[in-house]
């Protein structure tokens, strides 16, 4: 088979027929600098925080995910980048050492970007059926959700993904526009809406890697290069559950083969379970000064909210209250205008604790269940702060 059309036959197949693609990401766009080991990190040293928004874009409810699921996906990614996942054990003793924590945290956001308190998911109701890697998700005029301001924010999308995608990323460098990443709603999390082999979250961390600058391993072409010293060269992606040693023929990577137990492979979820120390110096190195995740180091979006006097929404008057306050039981709204239909309940962390719908022109709101402290009651784009007592 002459080499030109052997390659082309191996990007047509999978949609021919019917794979699923773990990412449909251009790995070219990455750039080629290569971090060698105990190399790469520079100034950059302690934990890097990073704060997350969630744009859950829903048709459907089954795609409409819960707080839990995503918190679920929170959990295994942090999991994953800190080398804590219960599977490593799993990884083969010759690849073993190479593997390495990133020394990097992702939190749900805790404040937006004009600080008002968020738990940091956002949900829309669309009419778009399917979503497609063309950055549509990404804007709310075409159904989808604009992005908070991603040099200060990771913003994901999550969303019903046609049949063969399972999710894709932007690298370092993208539009601030397009910067982000989009999963499909049921390979998101660990718990909840999943569809197996992508059932444990990792999809979002491969995505991850390449939004912080990491390749496949083959570098998208036949024994390509990744641009990482300690990751051994691989003919292509593997699929599936493989068993070690997965030897591929041509790209002398012999005699333990491919790294196919590596985030940045295609295996099934439960095959993947480590990044390298190269992986996880590249991923460093996108934060040093002049670097192009450095402005997420001063992002206050995973701090304590500052502006608990935002806007008003439409109809609200700026007299707008809740009363009594402090409440033990019950509270209700005070205002001149209409009310919005929901509201949401935020703890002084920034963690949505409970919410509902509002009826009525003088709605009760039962705050009983509540342990005593400080919150506030999220209508629309307004937040007013009030207090529990005990």
């Amino acid at each position: 088979m002459r080499p030109l059309f052997r390659i082309l036959l191996m990007l047509i197949l999978p949609f021919m027929s019917g794979a699923q693609e773990r990412c449909m990401t251009n790995g070219a766009s990455a750039g080629r600098e290569t971090i060698r080991n105990g190399s790469g990190s520079g100034e950059m040293s302690g934990e890097i925080v990073i704060p997350v928004v969630v744009h859950v874009i829903w048709r459907t409810s089954v795609e409409n995910i819960s707080d839990d699921q995503i918190r679920s996906q929170i959990d295994a990614l942090n999991a994953d980048f800190s080398l804590r996942n219960a599977d490593f054990s799993k990884v083969p003793a010759v690849f073993a050492g190479k593997a390495a924590e990133a020394g990097i945290r992702f939190v749900l956001a805790t404040a937006d970007p004009q600080g008002r308190p968020t738990n940091g998911i956002i949900r829309k109701n669309t009419t778009a059926q399917l979503w497609i890697n063309d950055d549509r998700i990404k804007k709310t005029s075409a159904g989808g959700s604009d992005p908070w301001d991603s040099r200060q924010y990771l913003n994901i999308w999550v969303g019903n993904l046609s049949s063969t995608l399972i999710g894709f990323s932007t690298f370092p460098g993208a539009p601030a526009d397009k910067d982000g990443i989009v999963i499909r709603y049921n390979a998101f999390g660990t718990r909840g809406t999943l569809s197996p082999p992508f059932d444990r979250g990792r999809t979002l961390t491969h995505e991850t890697g390449h939004w912080l600058g990491l390749q496949h391993l083959w570098g998208d072409s036949p024994c390509g290069d990744d641009g990482v010293e300690d990751t051994p060269r691989q003919r292509t992606g593997n699929r599936g559950i493989p068993q070690f040693p997965r030897l591929n023929t041509g790209c002398e990577n012999g005699p333990n083969g491919d790294m196919f137990m590596n985030f940045m492979d295609f295996s099934d979820d439960r095959s993947l379970l480590m990044f390298t120390k190269g992986q996880a110096d590249r991923m460093r190195a996108q934060f040093q000064t002049g670097g192009p995740r450095h402005t997420l180091l001063q992002s206050r979006g995973a701090a304590e909210p500052w502006n608990l006097n935002a806007d008003i929404v439409p109809g609200l008057t700026k007299t707008s209250q809740v009363y009594p306050n402090p409440a033990t039981q019950n509270i209700r709204i005070r205002t001149s205008g209409p009310l919005p239909k929901d509201y949401e309940i935020i703890d002084a962390s920034g963690r949505m604790v409970t919410g509902g719908k509002l009826n009525g022109t003088d709605p009760l709101i039962d705050i009983g269940q509540l342990k005593p402290g400080t919150y506030h009651l999220r209508l629309g784009n307004t937040v007013i702060r009030w207090i529990k007592g005990g």
